[in-house]
């Protein structure tokens, strides 16, 4: 169906913190989530959401983003089980896909400062798919901090 609208569709991001022993350090993250509001079947759309990590000492950081539905193509679930094919990118100029690493996009490695906050942009396009069908769609996204 040409030209067909979506309903509010949204990813929920969580995270998750991996510390190593030796270091001893403590990260936060705080996720707003990837949001595409009305998407239109018929182009090509786009969202973003926002990742920040804070760390309490001077690390490396490695973000990876796994998706809770899991599978080799990033897809939202919507009605009867259709899915929504998406993806998610790092960056907009390079269009480095954003994953963790297991055959589908790496994860953003960011070099933190002792107290330093930084935000990380999650760019979501959603191409055209004028097959899938009309409803609400979503997935779950797992923040995995390494460091």
């Amino acid at each position: 169906m040409s030209g067909a609208h979506l309903r509010l569709v949204s990813l929920a991001l969580f995270g998750i913190l991996l510390l190593p022993a030796p270091l001893r350090a403590g990260c936060t993250v705080d996720a707003q989530p990837l949001a595409f509001g009305v998407v239109d079947l018929g182009a090509i759309n786009h969202g973003r959401g926002t990742i920040v990590i804070e760390c309490d000492v001077e690390t490396e950081v490695s973000v990876a983003l796994a998706s809770g539905f899991g599978g080799s193509q990033r897809a939202m679930v919507g009605p009867n089980g259709a899915r929504l094919v998406y993806e998610i990118f790092s960056s907009l100029q390079t269009f480095q896909i954003w994953g963790d690493g297991s055959g589908h996009g790496q994860p953003v490695r960011v070099h933190l400062q002792a107290g330093e906050r930084r935000t990380l942009t999650a760019y979501g396009v959603v191409p055209a798919q004028p097959s899938v069908p009309e409803g609400t769609y979503s997935d779950q996204l797992i923040v995995v901090l390494s460091f």
